[in-house]
């Protein structure tokens, strides 16, 4: 069972499960952790055999438990309708403690978590075996943090600035402001122009980390993945 579609819809969407006075976006903003820092971080070399095998699932259980068609999402969505609110109540606390545990454990910041779980979680596996740069940190105790690494010469290639442009120019912005600039595509084609020269000049880090997920290595050299969401998906 996933829940990251009704996680999603409850940040960013229709918020049927919380009261609009205490809305999702203030919770996290200053309560889900902002920073997390590790002190000499450790990175498997990528022959390592746990790095091999860490890397050979990453994407499959990103994408699994990112999956917002799966008909325990839906059946669980219609669940949380039902709610009373001293439930709501619980549940919007429960989210904001998983995240800021699983963020903590993975010493990831969990704002991006947020914006970017359910992004990855739709993109090809191609595109992201492509665009991202996968790291694999030991942090101890037979714990391991899979992270996936932003290529920002990829990201920002003249394609995506292509795809982007096509997005905004039909976008609900757009259609009421046929008038208006938005979805230019020589202006955002040139933007993420300038953003690749900063790359290549040296001004910015081509590599930023998006994603943090946690693994544990068991007995026999089995590998856990530890779903971001489990505590929701065994709310009741």
């Amino acid at each position: 069972m996933r829940l990251i579609a009704i996680i999603a819809l409850i940040i960013f969407g229709n918020g049927y499960c919380f009261s609009q006075s205490n809305k999702p976006e203030h919770l996290l903003n200053t309560k889900i952790n902002s920073k997390a820092k590790i002190e000499d971080p450790v990175h498997l070399d990528k022959n390592d055999p746990i790095f091999i095998l860490i890397k050979g699932r990453a994407i499959t259980d990103l994408k699994k438990s990112a999956d917002p068609e799966s008909p325990e999402n839906i059946s669980l969505a219609e669940h949380l309708k039902t709610l009373t609110q001293e439930k709501q109540s619980q549940l919007e606390t429960l989210f904001v403690n998983t995240i800021n545990d699983y963020t903590a454990k993975t010493y990831f910041n969990g704002g991006t978590f947020m914006r970017v779980f359910n992004v990855l979680g739709k993109m090809d596996q191609k595109e992201l075996e492509e665009e991202y740069d996968f790291r694999v940190l030991n942090i101890g105790d037979n714990k391991y943090v899979a992270e996936f690494w932003e290529d920002g010469i990829a990201t920002n290639s003249e394609a995506h600035a292509i795809a982007y442009a096509h997005e905004l120019a039909n976008s609900e912005y757009a259609k009421k402001h046929p008038d208006s600039d938005v979805g230019n595509p020589e202006e955002i084609k040139k933007n993420y122009a300038n953003t690749r020269k900063s790359i290549k000049d040296g001004k910015k880090e081509r590599y930023s980390k998006v994603m943090a997920l946690l693994y544990t290595l068991g007995k026999g050299g089995s590998i856990t993945f530890h779903d971001p969401f489990q505590p929701l998906i065994d709310f009741k």
